[in-house]
């Protein structure tokens, strides 16, 4: 599985609040390895593995992104 979406599996199943949602930020393992990723993409010189890798992360980003713009939401209103 994909370290970003075990991440985030670990974050929601721990039942955070609204506010860790809001606040909620990949391990510095993960970003790097996404840079890693972002660096051979643009070399050229990413393996199909490593691009389906940066897909399923691109994926869970912008998953993440949202349950933080709806954990916003409800915090505001």
């Amino acid at each position: 599985m994909n370290l970003a979406y075990d991440e985030i599996l670990d974050f929601v199943t721990s039942a955070p609040t609204l506010p860790q949602i809001v606040a909620f930020e990949h391990s510095p393992g993960t970003l790097e390895r996404v840079a890693y990723l972002i660096t051979v993409e643009a070399a050229g010189e990413i393996t199909p593995e490593e691009k389906d890798e940066l897909r399923e992360f691109q994926k869970a980003a912008y998953f993440i992104d949202q349950l933080k713009i709806r954990a916003g939401r409800r915090l505001n209103s």
